[in-house]
């Protein structure tokens, strides 16, 4: 049907619900020789309301090619009980080498990411790289949290910051996109709670992210974004 009606290579939005809201539908694909699978066809992008989108789109696209802009990273390789994370380190530099060119480059990392920065710096920046661990909670998700530094920045606690121009949002964390498991329909999570506060784009994993594979989509990420 989206063949027949959709052109080729178009972005298509989907709004699931209920049980489709765990499910990769961008995914999806017969995955037999010879024939395409829907991320050949189509470039998928997901919110979680439609209101959500409507409010998005009602802004400028976003243009990475525009001077001035301000993008903050913020990485915590280590939280007690947590096992480390050896290439934040090295995809914060990655980062940096990419958007040099064309963005007013802030880099806080360790010690220096505790919860009170990280919030000032959400503030100033139009753009922020989140490289942490993700701490879902399905029964309580307003306590899904980014480990940071000094403790676990909540989505309680995201949802109250007050922000002048937010822009965009690359997630690089585990499980950002998962929400209560007794209430699908809500999609409270991670990533929709960057949109609540007026992020328009949004980047955001499903599952668990193994940490060796985030340098290599980050590198491919911001090359393409830098580029285009």
């Amino acid at each position: 049907f989206l063949q027949t009606t959709i052109p080729p290579q178009s972005r298509i939005w989907w709004c699931p619900t209920a049980d489709l809201s765990v499910l990769p539908l961008h995914a999806a694909g017969p995955y037999r020789k010879g024939q395409r699978n829907l991320s050949n066809l189509f470039i998928s992008s997901y919110t979680p309301t439609l209101t959500a989108l409507i409010r998005a789109r009602r802004h400028a696209p976003l243009n990475s090619n525009s001077q001035g802009k301000r993008l903050v990273t913020i990485g915590q390789a280590k939280n007690a009980g947590e096992t480390e994370l050896l290439s934040v380190g090295a995809e914060l530099d990655i980062i940096g080498q990419r958007v040099d060119a064309f963005a007013t480059f802030t880099c806080i990392d360790g010690e220096q990411s505790c919860i009170s920065r990280v919030v000032e710096e959400l503030g100033k920046n139009e753009w922020v790289h989140l490289a942490c661990h993700g701490l879902p909670n399905r029964t309580h998700p307003f306590e899904s949290a980014f480990a940071l530094q000094d403790g676990r920045f909540t989505i309680q606690r995201i949802i109250g910051c007050d922000l002048k121009n937010p822009e965009f949002a690359y997630l690089s964390a585990c499980h950002a996109t998962v929400g209560d498991k007794e209430s699908p329909d809500e999609v409270i999570h991670l990533a929709s709670a960057m949109q609540f506060v007026g992020f328009r784009s949004v980047i955001g994993t499903m599952w668990a992210v193994d940490d060796g594979e985030t340098n290599k989509i980050t590198s491919t990420f911001y090359k393409y974004m830098v580029d285009e």
